[in-house]
């Protein structure tokens, strides 16, 4: 464990490093924040060190190597430096900043610290990389590291490069290389830095509102000087805290349910209205509660949901994700989803940058004003392009350009690490310059297009610095977003084009899913007329459709309350804007009673966002190789999420700044003892399931008796658990490492070829080497269900595994390039022993154990 533990002490180090040449580059360009973005360092400066290594070596200036690493380290800290070198006058100095805020710097670094070792703790309880995505998760940071230059090579398709979004195996590839950790290691260090960047993420976005909250002491209708000090009181460090452990540490409420459903606590006709699945039955009291167990009880957590089609009926398989961070790090699992998570915080602190930015600084970037005599021109002059041009001048004088090139950077690298994040920050930030513009200007005039245009160059910006080389394949899929306002004309626009989409659908050849669908809501339409284009029955259709459609979406009342919600937010948001400052209150009142109300814009924007993301999966989501919505939720709950979670613990700041009367005051302590109790309750996930896991891997800490027994090490080393359960294999696969690590480029291994969440696949997994098929049916979606290689592929190897002649198979060997041939148990059980007799008679044997033997094999040619 000693070795673990100096393991996780470079890790942070380098984190840190990374860190600190990325500050006086947050520093000068989120200097509107309170903290100066201090909170984001570590993903800002991991973000811009791997986006350059990873650009360098795409362009083929850099090895992936320590090499490749410290140049893009060196460019990084140069932009750093000279970005700070050109802060604005009158700037305090890094040194002087830090000094004046020593208190909310070592606060940030004890959260950081404090949830990284917790987590480092937690790990080494149940470190297996093993089961669910974990073997594909590992066959891509193996795949990266083993890689002679990016884009990466696929393990599991010797031959191809990655096709899904790998940045973030990259980021922790590049930590292992910095840190000096085997991968193996790096795995489980990589959970536990993103649980400690989500906590301080968290943190830092709470601490930043209520300060900002608390330090609105000028005329708004000033600029705020950029020197101008913000005071971090102690108040917005504690609910900072609340806000880092009730973000990535705290599970749902079915840990709660678990607890009274096990213990017989609640009638029947209760748990079939909440329906929670797995839970919905009568509760039973007696025996060992589930949550008791070493079984994955937990796993029900992120499949809450009870599925239901429009007609009324119980759906059952595949069921809707709604996985939370607590879930996602418990199970250990290192998915795209989860690696993009401190980054979402750095996003957001982005967004609410660019709001008081726009909101406090004075751009003039005004319309022109209508009473104002204009210069005469020639009426042929004016043109749409000269007044395009026109438009985007105004634009681009009114935006600080680093601001937006980070921005750009920023989205661009939520873009590479999961893409389904790119739009929903994209909505944040565009929301958060609507707002801050129309804070400025108290009027709607002239934003739309500004927000417009800006939403443009963002992406365009975003674009570029993903795509500046065209070697990463990304899958492509739709979002569907929009800016704030005009509700009604936003929902009347949705509507539209779905009407318009249900009518064509009614109308075309495929009308069969209307006719279903009419079946399923006991309606009966009129026989079809024969033709290509019915447009009459068509629209007869789905009219007859429509109220029986609205009326089983919204036969749920929590449904029709989030709907009613959405126009509210929207109408508060935009009413701060127009609201003047609170008055000062009488000296009786609490001093944090004179407040900015327009404060709490931002937060009402993150809870807007987070709606509209748990709303959008029952009306549209994105249909994908599953078919069903279970991606989709998957995705948007999870930032959603994060977006209810810092928003809740300021609305708590918020409730006790503003109470002036004993009701007030009522509702702030009742609301607070509310929150307290519901994040005790969801505070129990984790410690229930970390016992679990725990006593899966190690083994109970007491026998039935209540006698103490002895339990496995603990350890940080993903790959132990094949040590301890087939050590053959182990050797085996430490051998292929060693022997192969010299490799400019990493041979490919021929292995077994079986099921999704099968062993197979192990080898190639475990040591990053090429074989010619890992899961089928993950590369079919990565790759497309049409791509003719997992297919072709799988049948040869089963053909080079059964022939009993080794020269009627040579040439499949010389195709692929394979180096070296695996049998082991899963080989010999899957193919059986007759044709891999072969391979002893006519192969040198490089490697052998009592359960593995692996041959070489040289084409004829060499």
């Amino acid at each position: 464990m000693t070795t673990d533990i100096l393991s996780a002490i470079r890790w942070w180090a380098a984190l840190t490093a990374l860190g600190l040449l990325a500050l006086p580059l947050v520093y000068t360009l989120l200097r509107r924040l309170p903290d100066r973005g201090y909170a984001f360092l570590r993903p800002a400066g991991l973000l811009l060190v791997a986006w350059v290594f990873w650009l360098t070596n795409s362009l083929g200036f850099a090895a992936n190597n320590g090499g490749g690493i410290l140049l893009a380290a060196l460019v990084v800290g140069a932009l750093s430096w000279l970005a700070y070198r050109r802060r604005p006058p009158g700037d305090p100095s890094l040194r002087e900043w830090l000094h004046d805020n020593r208190t909310s710097v070592i606060a940030t670094e004890l959260v950081f610290l404090s949830f990284f070792a917790l987590w480092v703790w937690v790990r080494a309880q149940n470190p297996s990389i093993s089961a669910t995505e974990k073997p594909m998760e590992f066959a891509f940071l193996n795949g990266v590291v083993r890689s002679p230059a990016f884009p990466p090579l696929d393990p599991w398709l010797s031959g191809f490069t990655i096709s899904y979004y790998y940045f973030g195996y990259v980021m922790v590839g590049l930590l292992a290389q910095l840190a000096v950790v085997p991968t193996a290691v790096a795995f489980n260090l990589a959970i536990a830095w993103i649980v400690a960047g989500t906590a301080t993420g968290a943190f830092g976005v709470v601490v930043n509102l209520i300060s900002l909250r608390q330090n609105t002491k000028y005329d708004t209708n000033e600029e705020r000087p950029l020197h101008s000090s913000f005071v971090i009181r102690r108040s917005a460090l504690l609910l900072g805290l609340v806000a880092a452990l009730a973000v990535p540490i705290a599970g749902n409420m079915q840990m709660g349910l678990e607890l009274l459903h096990g213990n017989g606590v609640g009638s029947d006709a209760l748990w079939a209205w909440l329906d929670v699945r797995d839970i919905s039955g009568p509760a039973s009291a007696g025996g060992t509660p589930r949550y008791e167990s070493t079984g994955w009880w937990w796993w029900r957590t992120s499949r809450v949901i009870h599925e239901y089609h429009l007609s009324g009926r119980s759906e059952e398989g595949l069921e809707p994700i709604v996985e939370i961070p607590a879930f996602s790090f418990v199970l250990g699992d290192l998915h795209p989803h989860v690696l993009a998570l401190p980054f979402a915080f750095l996003s957001i602190a982005v967004a609410l940058a660019w709001l008081i930015e726009i909101r406090d600084t004075k751009y003039e970037i005004r319309e022109p004003d209508p009473d104002q005599e204009q210069p005469a021109v020639d009426d042929q002059s004016t043109t749409p392009s000269t007044s395009l041009v026109s438009r985007i001048s105004h634009l681009v004088s009114g935006i600080p350009l680093p601001l937006w090139l980070f921005t750009a950077v920023v989205l661009g690298g939520l873009s590479f690490l999961n893409t389904w994040d790119v739009a929903i920050h994209l909505f944040l930030v565009l929301g958060a310059f609507f707002i801050g513009h129309w804070f400025r200007q108290g009027t709607t005039r002239g934003l739309w297009w500004r927000s417009a245009l800006m939403g443009a160059a963002l992406v365009a910006a975003a674009v570029i610095t993903v795509f500046l080389v065209t070697l990463a394949v990304r899958q492509r899929f739709r979002h569907w977003r929009t800016g704030l306002g005009a509700v009604v004309a936003l929902v009347g626009a949705l509507l539209l084009v779905m009407l318009l989409w249900t009518w064509l659908l009614a109308a075309g050849v495929d009308s069969g899913r209307i006719i279903n669908l009419a079946g399923d809501l006991g309606l009966s339409l009129s026989p079809r007329p024969e033709g290509t284009i019915a447009a009459a029955w068509g629209a007869r259709a789905v009219l007859a459709l429509l109220p029986s459609l609205l009326a089983a979406r919204l036969m749920w009342p929590w449904l029709a309350l989030y709907l009613a919600g959405l126009p509210a937010l929207v109408v508060m948001i935009l009413r701060e804007g127009a609201s003047a400052t609170i008055a000062e209150p009488a000296t009786s009142e609490p001093p944090d009673s004179s407040i900015d109300i327009r404060h709490a814009a931002f937060p009402l924007l993150l809870i807007l966002t987070g709606l509209l993301l748990t709303l959008g999966p029952e009306f549209v989501y994105l249909r994908d190789n599953f078919g069903v919505r279970l991606n989709t939720t998957f995705k948007f709950y999870y930032q959603a999420w994060a977006m209810f979670g810092v928003a809740a613990v300021f609305a708590l700041d918020y409730l006790w700044a503003t109470r002036r009367k004993p009701l007030s005051t009522a509702v702030a302590a009742a609301t607070t003892a509310g929150y307290a109790i519901l994040l005790l309750v969801a505070l129990l996930f984790p410690v229930y399931a970390v016992r679990s896991r725990a006593d899966e891997y190690r083994g109970a800490a007491r026998a039935a008796d209540g006698t103490p027994q002895e339990r496995q090490p603990a350890t940080l080393d993903g790959m132990a658990w094949i040590a301890r359960f087939n050590p053959a294999e182990y050797e085996a696969l430490m051998w292929l490492k060693d022997a192969t690590k010299d490799a400019i480029r990493p041979p490919v291994v021929l292995e077994a070829v079986g099921g999704q969440y099968s062993g197979c696949g192990r080898v190639s997994a475990n040591t990053g080497l090429p074989t010619l098929l890992g899961w089928p049916g993950h590369e079919l979606q990565w790759r497309g269900s049409d791509h003719p290689e997992p297919g072709r592929r799988e049948p040869i190897v089963e053909q080079i595994y059964t022939a009993l002649d080794l020269n009627a198979v040579s040439f499949l060997l010389d195709e692929f390039d394979v180096a070296y041939i695996y049998v082991g148990d899963l080989e010999r059980e899957q193919y059986g022993p007759v044709g891999l007799e072969k391979f002893a008679e006519g192969l040198e044997v490089a490697f052998a154990n009592d359960r593995v033997t692996i041959y070489r094999w040289q084409p004829a040619a060499q």
